[in-house]
């Protein structure tokens, strides 16, 4: 099949990294793959060190007029059977951009668990027939679609995969020795920062676990993380966290973990708490969006509800606690995301449900 992946990425992100990772695996596969990316961002550099064919275009933003007629053009110059927006802004810019360029299939993939708006632009953007299928990174994402009113045989849940990066010990005391860690635990999120990531939860459960335990210390890591200064300073917590901002070494940063938390109130899927779920750490993740597909209470995970500093705080010290408990639960959970989250399984997923959209055009 041709294939033509469309992005507004400019920064990198879960979902950025997902794209790629994809598109890469199906061109594997043998499928003619380009991407058409943001000039100068980080997904378009990656992509062409990684072999794959882009196209810069310009998008600025929602139906940027300038970006669908030249999206237009690619497809008429080029060809594809399948155009595949995957992030918010390509989708609007993708959906003009199908209407007369004869490309028979339109596929969205939605990562977050916003709820959809119910105005007139948004049930033209989400119910309109020029798409021909979404992906769903979990079963939270598809029930927020169904809500909107996509019929439901539209949408095919496919989870974000998890690349099995683990660093070996000794990068990990490397990093220890670098941040001047002490001998003792480490707690570790990985997210940008934003409200709705959690970060200023987990660092108020931070005080009494660093109270409990004073060789604790606390790693969150993630693009504008540093503006979290104030509020460890408000709550006493300098020698006990460590603002590390964005980071491409998180793997050295997994190695060096004791306990990984995903704190969010709102999650699609937790790419980033599956990543340290596969390098063998236990983990505690907020019961919200995709994040129970992942962790069962008390087999593969602890859940904890979503804004609540004390409970977070009850489950990390329960872990510290119960070493051996601790390692079960990383023990099943590394098994269980390498079974269901895996880039083959995804991309035999995907590539299936292409086939079946391109064939069910064809034969209209």
């Amino acid at each position: 099949m041709r294939i033509m992946y469309l992005t507004e990425s400019m920064g990198w992100s879960g979902g950025a990294h997902q794209a790629l990772r994809m598109a890469e695996a199906l061109q594997k596969r043998g499928h003619d793959i380009r991407m058409a990316c943001q000039p100068g961002s980080e997904i378009l550099s990656r992509a062409r060190s990684a072999g794959l064919a882009v196209e810069p275009v310009r998008m600025r933003q929602d139906y940027d007029v300038l970006a669908v007629w030249n999206v237009r053009c690619l497809l008429k110059d080029k060809p594809v059977d399948v155009l595949h927006a995957q992030h918010s802004t390509a989708h609007a810019i993708g959906l003009m951009a199908v209407a007369g360029s004869g490309v028979p299939v339109f596929v969205v993939t939605r990562r977050v668990i916003f709820p959809i708006k119910r105005n007139l632009f948004s049930k033209l953007k989400y119910l309109s027939r020029r798409i021909n299928g979404y992906i769903a990174i979990s079963e939270a994402v598809r029930t927020e679609l169904q809500k909107a009113g996509v019929i439901p045989s539209l949408i095919e849940v496919v989870p974000s995969i998890v690349d099995p990066q683990t660093a070996l010990p000794e990068e990990g005391k490397a990093l220890r020795r670098e941040l001047g860690l002490p001998e003792g635990p480490v707690v570790t999120t990985v997210a940008n920062y934003a409200d709705f990531k959690g970060q200023d939860y987990l660092l108020k459960a931070a005080v009494p676990v660093c109270q409990r335990f004073p060789k604790c210390r606390f790693l969150l890591a993630g693009r504008n993380t540093e503006q979290l200064q104030g509020l460890v300073r408000e709550l006493g917590l300098d020698r006990f966290v460590h603002l590390l901002g964005f980071r491409t070494d998180v793997p050295r940063i997994l190695a060096a973990t004791t306990i990984y938390v995903q704190p969010s109130l709102q999650e699609g899927a937790g790419t980033a708490l599956r990543e340290a779920m596969i390098a063998g750490i236990p983990c505690i993740g907020s019961s919200v969006g995709g994040i129970p597909e992942a962790i069962s209470d008390g087999e593969t995970g602890l859940l904890v509800p979503p804004a609540a500093s004390e409970a977070l705080a009850s489950a990390i010290l329960r872990l510290l606690d119960q070493p051996e408990f601790a390692g079960s639960l990383a023990r099943q959970g590394k098994t269980l995301v390498q079974e269901r989250f895996s880039l083959p399984s995804a991309a035999t997923q995907i590539e299936a449900f292409y086939q079946r959209l391109v064939e069910g055009v064809a034969s209209r």
